[in-house]
């Protein structure tokens, strides 16, 4: 019952979320179709005339631009990929990664759990992280390589790693997420335009009691799921657990460290992970997931990891 919980709050809050953004967006784009309509029909732009501005055809663009935007394979990777500076793997951090995404296949398919098709990138931080964002990519960073690939068990890491974040994919975790950024992209470009003009007298006045009270709003709205990001952390830990036992994914949470800014109540609840001890505590307390196929990896697949 906890479990069918915690997936209807994860849900529920990304959909609170959507409707929180689409507001302040939708009054935007309303004001901001006005002026290009008539523009458009005064000076026949376009072979056909464009309705005039209402309720229903501005949430009918809306609604279309959310689609292009959310549908099209790549254009918000794209763009997360130049934020978080995620680049193309290089032949040999692939083969390290594909060896461990090996492992994590066959356990998989001992399982009878089917994973997502990963495109894979690597970010250039000597931490021991890795992040999942978009429709189908896992970002590993350099450090995440470097030290597995020395570790008595690093294979197993850098697969419990990596099962953690396709976690993320599995439960459209990130997939929420590109949603979100499709439903603010044309508020995020009006206000960039208006930025342009704030100098002008009449368009500052715009901006300030505009376009900030409904940034303001918006800010909000995408903080909501942040009340549910931990519930979404130990979520894809347990599933990382289910792939690969309880005994690989505390060498993992034991490997990350806890990193927070502050000690104070806010620093403790601000963050979007649970403390990591709390994580190790969650996987010590349940039970393996088929734990006669929690097999250690063969040494074909050792000295595939450790070829380069």
């Amino acid at each position: 019952m906890r479990r069918v919980f915690r997936h209807i709050a994860i849900d529920l809050s990304w959909f609170i979320s959507w409707a929180v953004i689409s507001a302040p967006a939708f009054v935007i784009l309303f004001y901001a179709l006005i002026p290009v309509t008539s523009v458009i029909n005064n000076y026949d732009l376009l072979p056909f005339h464009v309705p005039h501005v209402n309720e229903l055809f501005v949430l009918c663009v809306q609604f279309t631009l959310v689609l292009f935007l959310a549908s099209i394979p790549g254009i918000s990777e794209f763009f997360d990929d130049i934020r978080l500076g995620a680049r193309r793997c290089s032949q040999r951090e692939l083969d390290q990664i594909e060896t461990a995404f090996a492992y994590l296949q066959h356990s998989a398919d001992a399982k009878s759990i089917k994973l997502p098709h990963i495109v894979w990138r690597v970010v250039d931080d000597k931490s021991y992280n890795a992040c999942a964002y978009g429709r189908n990519r896992v970002a590993i960073h350099r450090g995440a390589l470097f030290d597995t690939k020395f570790r008595e068990h690093g294979l197993e890491e850098l697969a419990g790693l990596l099962a953690h974040e396709i976690a993320h994919l599995r439960y459209w975790d990130t997939k929420h997420a590109v949603i979100s950024a499709a439903i603010f992209t044309p508020f995020n470009v009006l206000l960039f335009f208006a930025n342009l003009f704030k100098s002008v007298p009449i368009l500052n006045l715009v901006v300030m009691f505009f376009f900030l009270p409904c940034s303001l709003v918006i800010g909000i709205g995408n903080r909501i799921p942040a009340l549910t990001s931990r519930m979404a952390e130990y979520r894809a830990d347990e599933f990382a657990q289910m792939l690969l036992g309880k005994d690989c994914m505390c060498q993992v949470l034991s490997s990350i460290g806890d990193e927070r800014g502050g000690t104070n109540i806010m620093a403790h609840y601000l963050t979007s992970h649970p403390p990591t001890e709390l994580r190790h505590n969650n996987l010590q307390l349940r039970s393996d997931y088929r734990a006669q196929f929690n097999a250690p990896p063969s040494e074909d697949l050792l000295a595939r990891f450790r070829k380069h």
